[in-house]
């Protein structure tokens, strides 16, 4: 039929200052995580799993519901 068709526009995610963090676990086993200072959607930090192999941003999905795009950010090289 002519005239039914929804049309769903696409809105781009907020993009938001991510950082990855490394830690060790109890079993001694190295492990990488994305931290986010701020949600835009609650305010509060979140963690998420760092993606491999490591990308500058990533979609994530927050524990809140909303869905952001973490830019991580490089860490400085001593040289």
């Amino acid at each position: 039929m002519v005239g039914d068709e929804s049309i769903v526009a696409q809105v781009e995610p907020p993009r938001v200052p991510g950082r990855l963090d490394t830690y060790r676990s109890r079993c001694g086993k190295w492990h990488r995580q994305v931290k986010v200072e701020r949600c835009p959607g609650c305010g509060h930090p979140h963690l998420h799993r760092a993606p491999l192999p490591l990308v500058r941003s990533v979609i994530k999905n927050a524990p809140c519901g909303t869905t952001y795009v973490v830019q991580l950010r490089v860490p400085a090289v001593a040289a």
